[in-house]
């Protein structure tokens, strides 16, 4: 019985269809996306600008990305799922805000979407991290602190602080009346303090922790 492969295709996911018959069978398997939710750190490398993104779909030629910044078709740019963790392609269509990438190699898919792994320090890769030069306020011990925010992921960030808490204390982070998280403090160095947050920020509240004002 002949499959019509033609009803197993998508033309909307652009790099992500299935490639015609008359290619070989090797490159069908690769060419086969994996839809997923994916916050990412992208880079362009033409501007010298970092945007907030998130990844629709990869396979192991390419990527459809939804990204929060005005990207070109023909720049080239890096997109990192860990802060460890980079790739690099050109954007070969753009609709709207979404984004086709091709890779300028191709990936194991397997392999960039398994979870952080320990490093050989025992640490964890991160989530990326976006710099960012924020006022906020800390409230700690009943006090509040001035501070900026110098860096941020979904789950912690780096700020700048005359506050000085102990190691696993709590503290709640504001930037406005409508923006704050509770956290716990993993590091401090001088005025730096490295802090976890209790919960995973969603992308749409990560994009306003991250925003100009």
């Amino acid at each position: 019985m002949k499959i019509d492969m033609d009803q197993f295709r998508d033309p909307s996911l652009g790099l992500g269809s299935l490639p015609d018959d008359s290619d070989q069978p090797d490159r069908r398997e690769q060419a086969r996306n994996v839809k997923v939710m994916r916050v990412a750190r992208l880079k362009d490398i033409q501007l010298h600008a970092e945007c907030l993104g998130m990844v629709r779909d990869v396979s192991s030629g390419g990527m459809m990305i939804d990204a929060h910044f005005p990207l070109e078709i023909g720049h080239h740019i890096s997109i990192a799922l860990l802060d460890d963790q980079e790739l690099t392609g050109e954007i070969v269509w753009r609709e709207g805000r979404t984004v086709g990438i091709k890779f300028n190699h191709e990936i194991a898919v397997e392999r960039i979407l398994a979870k952080p792994a320990r490093k050989i320090d025992g640490q964890r890769s991160r989530l990326p991290r976006f710099q960012t030069c924020k006022p906020a306020r800390i409230t700690y011990d009943n006090r509040v602190y001035d501070a900026v925010l110098s860096n941020i992921s979904q789950r912690g960030a780096k700020l700048l602080c005359d506050a000085a808490p102990k190691m696993n204390s709590k503290l709640v982070i504001r930037i406005d009346a409508s923006h704050s998280v509770a956290a716990t403090v993993k590091w401090r160095s001088g005025r730096l303090l490295g802090v976890e947050f209790h919960r995973l920020l969603p992308l749409a509240e990560l994009a306003d922790w991250i925003a100009q004002n």
